[in-house]
């Protein structure tokens, strides 16, 4: 009987930068054929990382998300309560999950870590039944999230120029959020649920977050003057948000509930995502519940 560990590898043709085509032979001289065999498989729309990933868990130890933000939500949501467990080979625009994961951003190290084969358990959401694994928002970020779906190209400068256009023109919603550890009624630029630390690309929304302790974090950021932006972008990218007047943060493990006023239709993003809804959602936490290399 076989000892050996077996991985497929998902790979994202299409995400974020780099040449995807230049990974399998790199398996090949990271992966021991003494320790692991492997099979890879290209995702050829929307979803399919998900589809691959329900049928396969089975068969395999592990499968590596190979890929951006939405393709780790995709394979990683397939394998939550599952005994395969979620690799990730970090090639899209932000990867948040990756970074707050202190996985490596170049290929090699990323291999090199899964071959050292060491399992931990993370916690995860649900947002509506949907789950997430690192962040959701309702406000300025899923919108901003939904213009970067369609806008052409990628990358952090993108991202910048859209958040730079859009900002001043951005009507502030009303967020009603209740929970047994929350109550809060205000306006805010920013309502996002926190389970890791950042959106991506060094973005950090909740510097103290931790991944395994059972408790999410809920960040509000209130309207800020456009002369303040310098400032407050560093604060984010120097983990030190938490610091700013604009900035407030409620941690909470029991589910919690967000209703937004003000619109039929809200954008709000699951992990970098973008999406619909009618504007009522019930945030669930899942402790410990996906498995990590």
């Amino acid at each position: 009987m076989s000892t050996l560990k077996k991985i497929l590898f998902i790979i994202n043709p299409i995400s974020g930068v780099g040449k995807k085509n230049t990974i399998p032979p790199l398996i090949g001289d990271y992966l021991p054929t003494n320790q692991f065999s492997w099979d890879i498989r290209y995702t050829e729309k929307r979803k399919h990382g998900a589809e691959i990933a329900f049928a396969e868990k089975g068969n395999y130890d592990a499968i590596v998300a190979v890929g951006g933000d939405g393709s780790v939500n995709e394979i990683g949501s397939a394998l939550i309560h599952e005994d395969c467990a979620l690799g990730i080979i970090p090639c899209g625009s932000g990867n948040g999950l990756a970074r707050h994961l202190h996985i490596p951003l170049k290929v090699v190290g990323a291999l090199q870590r899964i071959a050292t084969f060491e399992p931990f358990s993370i916690d995860t959401g649900l947002v509506n039944d949907q789950p997430f694994l690192g962040t959701c928002g309702f406000g300025f970020d899923a919108h901003v999230a939904n213009k970067f779906d369609s806008f052409g190209k990628r990358g952090f400068l993108s991202y910048a120029r859209l958040v730079i256009r859009e900002y001043n023109r951005y009507e502030l919603p009303t967020f009603q959020i209740s929970g047994s550890d929350v109550d809060i009624k205000k306006e805010a630029v920013m309502c996002s649920i926190a389970n890791s630390s950042q959106f991506g690309n060094g973005f950090t929304i909740s510097p103290n977050s931790d991944i395994q302790d059972g408790i999410f974090e809920l960040v509000l950021l209130d309207r800020f003057g456009w002369v303040k932006a310098p400032a407050i972008s560093r604060k984010f990218f120097s983990k030190s948000i938490q610091t700013s007047k604009y900035f407030s943060s409620v941690a909470f493990k029991e589910d919690l509930e967000i209703t937004i006023h003000n619109s039929e239709h809200v954008n709000y993003h699951i992990d970098g995502e973008p999406l619909q809804g009618n504007g009522k959602f019930k945030i669930t936490i899942r402790p410990k519940s996906l498995t990590i290399l």
